[in-house]
């Protein structure tokens, strides 16, 4: 197919725009549908928090029938600085049928873009931060949606690849099943009690939540600004996370270590919305909003993923601070027990953090699901 590949500029397209995987991949049995709604958070440019420290530009491809077949974002990021963002720009939003050429047309328009924002790297992809979805599904397809991590096919890899884009690192996510595991005993044998002496524990203060998630972004922040593609949490990306999970957030969803009264240890979970909106398709019925909102109010969640966790920047390598790492996993998988949670899902983790992959593997958890984030070199405009 030879596709055309036109920018996103009017509601219309951008309509167009969220809901064309949802239309594409309607006949994979494992692919289910966010909201249009939850999307537009993350993509409007009216809405979205990433507009506050980025820019980005979108396109569809079309077949020759005029019909939609596939997407793409190139993104530029002000708080991608450091050495290993020297250069780089950023593609995301990318979804399309099984065919190489719309692919390759896809990422051949914003590989353009970003050159003529003088970048020589192409990395992703990210929807529209690393903050927020991050890689390509390449295992894992036949996993459970859960929040914040997107789904693919599995041909897009090969398309992807085939269009000039290489492999440059591996995301990983974990689940812990807390159905008959003996994650307890396991915690016992590394001296849960003894680590826990000098440091205190407390629940997130739903009546200080916006000065709880401001304390919890700093020290995450500062506990991640030397780890691979590092992009600082803003603070309207904090605020708009907390403002779209707030109706749905408990106080047992947030843990804070502290030692000597200072914050030493982070952890944030976020409950699995699929589980609730999974069946009502991205743009619900009126039907499907009132059931969408009793559900919010009365179902328990059994799923979820702890989507920040950090140790105090001057812990980090130390004894201490693997202390804190391992009070912060106990106390998630603690407070998932109060809430009814039995499956807990730590992503992503590096795939060269061995420090964390062997814990965490040690205790139990299961991989789940693998995301790649892919690059190409961007070749400079040639001056007129």
């Amino acid at each position: 197919m030879s596709p055309i590949v036109r920018p996103v500029s009017s509601k219309r397209e951008l309509a167009a725009f969220l809901a064309l995987p949802r239309r594409i991949y309607a006949d994979f049995a494992d692919y289910v549908a966010p909201l249009d709604y939850d999307r537009a958070q993350l993509i409007d440019p009216g809405k979205s928090a990433f507009w506050t420290h980025g820019e980005a530009a979108y396109w569809l491809a079309y077949d020759p029938a005029g019909r939609p077949v596939g997407r793409i974002s190139a993104q530029v990021d002000n708080l991608a600085t450091g050495p290993q963002h020297e250069g780089a720009g950023f593609f995301g939003c990318f979804d399309a049928i099984d065919d190489a050429e719309v692919v390759a047309a896809l990422v051949a328009t914003a590989r353009g873009y970003l050159a003529g924002k003088g970048k020589r790297v192409m990395r992703g992809p990210f929807t529209l931060s690393i903050n927020a979805e991050s890689g390509l599904l390449i295992e894992g397809f036949t996993a459970p949606p859960m929040v914040l991590m997107p789904w693919h096919p599995p041909y897009l890899r090969a398309h992807l690849e085939a269009a000039g884009c290489h492999l440059v690192k591996v995301l990983h996510s974990y689940a812990f099943d807390r159905r008959g595991s003996d994650l307890g005993a396991k915690l016992g044998k590394l001296g849960m009690e003894r680590r826990r002496k000098g440091f205190s524990v407390r629940p997130m203060r739903m009546d200080h939540l916006a000065e709880d998630a401001e304390l919890g972004r700093r020290l995450f922040n500062g506990s991640w600004a030397g780890n691979w593609g590092f992009v600082p949490v803003s603070e309207a990306e904090m605020t708009a996370m907390i403002k779209a999970f707030r109706p749905l957030l408990k106080s047992e969803y947030g843990v804070f270590v502290e030692k000597d009264g200072e914050l030493v240890g982070f952890a944030l979970f976020l409950p699995n919305v699929y589980e609730i909106t999974g069946d009502l398709g991205g743009a619900p019925s009126p039907l499907g909003w009132l059931r969408l909102a009793w559900r919010g109010l009365r179902r328990p969640f059994t799923g979820g993923r702890a989507v920040l966790f950090g140790v105090a920047s001057r812990l980090v390598g130390s004894v201490s601070g693997a202390s804190v790492s391992l009070i912060l996993v106990d106390e998630l998988l603690r407070r998932a027990g109060i809430t009814g949670v039995q499956d807990l899902e730590c992503g992503w983790i590096l795939d060269d953090n061995y420090a964390m992959t062997s814990v965490v593997e040690w205790l139990g958890a299961q991989s789940t699901r693998r995301f790649g984030v892919f690059e190409t070199s961007i070749q400079p405009l040639r001056a007129e």
